[in-house]
C-alpha cells in the first residue's frame, strides 16, 4: 500500500512538472510569435558626439505592440541608408518588454564613418532641391531568445524632413570633401 501511494505521489508530481513546463513553453511561443507582429518606425536622430574618426548619433526607434499580451526584445542590429546610401550601422543591446498596446522609444547609439558622410555630400544639390526631404531605410533583424536566439527581419522606409539649419549647412557643405 505503502509503494502505491509513493507511486501515485512520484506520478502525479511529474504531471505537475510537465503541465508547469508545458504552460511555460507555450506562454513563451506564443510571446515569440507575437513578437512578428511589432511595429518598429524611425522616431529621430540626435547627434551625439563628433570626433576625428566618426560622428555618433542617437537614433530613436519606435517601437509599437498591438498584441493582446507583452512582448520580449532580446537585442537587435541593422544598417542605415540615406537616398539609398549606406551610412551606418548599429546594435540594441538592452532587453525591452512592450506590454499590451503600448509604445515604447529606443535609443540607439550609432557611429557613422566620415567616408560614408563623403557619398551623401554627392547628392547635395538633390537633399536642397527636394528642400530637405530625404529617404531613410533601417533595416535588420530583431531578435528574441527562446531556446536559442530567434531572429525577426523588419524593415522600415520614411521620407523625412531634415530641419531647415541642416539643409543650409548642407549647403555651405556640397562643395566640400572630407576624404
Amino acid at each position: 500500500m505503502k509503494t502505491k501511494t509513493i507511486a501515485g505521489i512520484v506520478i502525479l508530481a511529474i504531471l505537475v512538472v510537465l503541465v508547469i513546463a508545458g504552460l511555460y513553453f507555450f506562454s513563451q511561443i506564443q510571446e515569440k510569435v507575437a513578437f512578428q507582429n511589432v511595429e518598429i518606425d524611425f522616431e529621430g536622430v540626435e547627434i551625439k558626439d563628433i570626433d576625428s574618426q566618426h560622428i555618433t548619433l542617437n537614433l530613436n526607434l519606435r517601437c509599437y505592440n498591438p498584441n493582446k499580451i507583452p512582448v520580449t526584445l532580446d537585442g537587435a542590429d541593422y544598417e542605415i541608408y540615406l537616398q539609398e546610401i549606406y551610412v551606418g550601422n548599429g546594435s540594441i543591446s538592452e532587453r525591452l518588454t512592450i506590454p499590451p498596446d503600448e509604445t515604447k522609444i529606443l535609443i540607439s547609439e550609432v557611429k557613422v564613418r566620415y567616408e560614408n558622410l563623403n557619398q551623401l555630400l554627392n547628392i547635395a544639390n538633390e537633399i536642397i532641391k527636394r528642400g530637405g526631404k530625404v529617404n531613410i531605410t533601417i533595416k535588420g533583424n530583431a531578435y528574441a531568445d527562446f531556446i536559442g536566439r530567434i531572429s525577426f527581419p523588419f524593415k522600415v522606409e520614411k521620407e523625412i524632413n531634415l530641419s531647415r539649419e541642416i539643409v543650409e549647412k548642407i549647403k555651405d557643405l556640397k562643395n566640400f570633401k572630407i576624404f
